[in-house]
């Protein structure tokens, strides 16, 4: 069963996390989400916060546009 995230014209959100791994080549930028609510992209930015090796986490947001697919 599908769920529906977002509606037309609505924002989505992301976590972009930027890792500081020195043993694995230095920085790794990973991301989280969608996330449907600026909440719940926060409260995941949380929980990521609080590890030592986690150098930023920023959300983003994105406007939706859906197109029918060829």
């Amino acid at each position: 069963m599908a769920r529906q995230m977002v509606g037309d014209g609505d924002d989505v959100y992301r976590l972009k996390v930027t890792l500081s791994r020195p043993n694995l080549s230095g920085q790794v930028v990973e991301f989280y989400g969608p996330f449907n609510s600026i909440g719940a992209a926060r409260g995941q930015r949380t929980a990521y916060t609080k590890y030592s090796w986690v150098e930023a986490a920023q959300i983003q947001s994105a406007f939706t546009e859906w197109s029918d697919v060829r």
